[in-house]
């Protein structure tokens, strides 16, 4: 009898082994109870040994511009049930950026380890101030989105803690906050510390990533520098940084959605940020040329990035399925391409955009609308198996024109001006058609020529502003419609309490 008792004991565990993360069983990382908490210490045998470093690597690829080179080392290391995928970027600045991946089985998942001899300073995002905090390096346990430590020798690790996530349906990922990962500083008797940083909860169908920066300098935190940027975007869960991507909040509309999920957008607005900063943070060139490359390799075979849920209102009403190609999307992140190759240097990401405006330019050509005196209207959206073409939406019209005209004086082609100028001349055409009896614009315009109301508070209005003030240095008689659509959206914005517009 005892024996039976005993076998269907050893039963019981084996089966919560083996579950999954449908809802990890795991329990959940010290982050998720309290700053204080700490896990137990795994026993010596279980912690991973550290892979021999190597005498001398030779890089996978290597990014250059004008003003900078990367050299991208790519690495898998397994150990035991799960295994560590790390893609850096070792940037001639002297700042190394890289991306990791842990996929496999284990509750436990270190990412970091390192021993320091010397004082240093931690800075750490205290949630329930709302700020920023530094501390004396010394015994500690941090759960903040990102930890930076910064030695007295002005060596610094910049670490954006683990976090967990189920892989879902249509590229989709699920997040799993109770498993965030935890950064602990540990004294040693020697006098050192032990920087370790953790991951928890990870499962087959389940990966769990993370990000460390190097630095021979410290940060500015007197600014708005990289790390507080990081902690803006992802502070209130609308966004993450992932090893393959930018991943936002899905839609309740995209398939799948739910209450956690989130999905790869082209427009990584994070990116944005980092560009905006490199002027004044040293530690921004690695981000930008690490996200952007990134960005590149989710380029599909059309080479546009696409958007990998479905969309259940596309679906509907025009039959795109996931995979879609989004004009807005793309054309932000294409203007990501252009503002980052301006500040690195040419030569870095001009075969990405290329790519990308071969795309564009051959949908342009073979999906226009063409309006009254030979403007084309680029419909918002395309699929390769789309059963009806769908609309064209002012703000997107508006926003890709002036991407091309970026295009075209960086890359110095005629064709992109060319383009559109074709496209600027269908806002022309379609001018007051825009305009609602209550100085509201209309949101889209159906290839029947029908428009659609639900115009964004003040998204399409920035547009034009953007693309007049582009404009404005000629004397363009184009002008005079976008002034005019402009004053018209300005009278219902302030009628109605809207602000977030531009102004001058």
């Amino acid at each position: 009898m005892h024996k039976k008792l005993t076998l269907i004991l050893i039963l019981i565990l084996v089966l919560a082994q083996l579950c999954a993360c449908g809802k990890p069983q795991a329990e959940p990382s010290p982050a998720a109870e309290s700053e204080a908490a700490a896990p137990a210490e795994l026993p010596e045998e279980e912690a991973p040994d550290e892979p021999d470093e190597p005498v001398g690597r030779t890089p996978d690829r290597v990014l250059t511009s004008t003003k900078y080179t990367a050299e991208v080392y790519i690495e898998t290391t397994q150990y035991g049930q799960y295994q560590i995928e790390s893609r850096e970027y070792a940037v001639s600045d002297g700042v190394s950026a890289a991306g990791l991946r842990a996929a496999g089985r284990g509750s436990y998942i270190r990412f970091f380890d390192q021993t320091v001899t010397e004082a240093g300073t931690v800075w750490y995002y205290d949630k329930s101030a709302g700020d920023w905090r530094s501390q004396a390096l010394g015994d500690g346990l941090y759960a903040s989105p990102v930890v930076v430590v910064e030695l007295a020798s002005g060596q610094t690790y910049f670490l954006a803690l683990p976090r967990t996530f189920a892989l879902r349906e249509n590229g989709s990922r699920e997040y799993f906050p109770e498993q965030d990962g935890i950064l602990r500083t540990t004294k040693l008797r020697d006098g050192g510390v032990r920087i370790t940083m953790d991951g928890y909860g990870l499962a087959p169908d389940c990966v769990t990533d993370a990000l460390v920066l190097t630095a021979p300098f410290g940060l500015d935190w007197s600014v708005d520098n990289c790390a507080k940027a990081w902690v803006t975007y992802v502070k209130n869960g609308d966004s993450h940084w992932c090893f393959d991507g930018y991943f936002r909040k899905s839609p309740s509309n995209y398939i799948p959605s739910g209450e956690n999920y989130y999905y790869c957008c082209a427009a990584s607005y994070c990116i944005r940020g980092y560009l905006g900063r490199m002027s004044r943070c040293k530690e921004a060139p690695a981000l930008v040329i690490l996200s952007l490359d990134t960005m590149s390799q989710r380029q599909n075979q059309y080479g546009y990035v696409p958007t990998t849920p479905g969309s259940e209102w596309l679906q509907g009403d025009y039959g795109i399925g996931p995979g879609f190609y989004d004009t807005r999307f793309n054309t932000d992140l294409l203007e990501l391409y252009i503002s980052a190759t301006r500040r690195l240097g040419k030569g870095m990401f001009e075969e990405t955009m290329n790519r990308y405006l071969a795309f564009f330019s051959q949908v342009a050509d073979t999906s226009h609308i063409t309006t009254e005196n030979g403007g084309w209207l680029i419909p918002d959206y395309w699929h390769p198996d789309e059963l009806t073409a769908p609309h064209t939406s002012l703000n997107h019209q508006a926003s890709e024109c002036l991407a091309l005209y970026h295009a075209a004086d960086l890359l110095n082609r005629k064709d992109l001006r060319a383009l559109a100028d074709r496209m600027l001349l269908a806002i022309v055409d379609t001018g007051s058609g825009w305009v609602m009896p209550n100085h509201n614009l209309y949101y889209s315009i159906k290839p029947d020529g029908t428009y659609v109301e639900g115009d964004y508070p003040y998204l399409t209005y920035n547009d034009l502003y953007d693309l007049r003030k582009y404009l404005s240095s000629s004397e363009r008689p184009e002008l005079e419609t976008l002034t005019y659509l402009m004053g018209e959206k300005l009278q219902w914005m302030q009628k109605n309490g809207v602000t977030g517009y531009e102004k001058g």
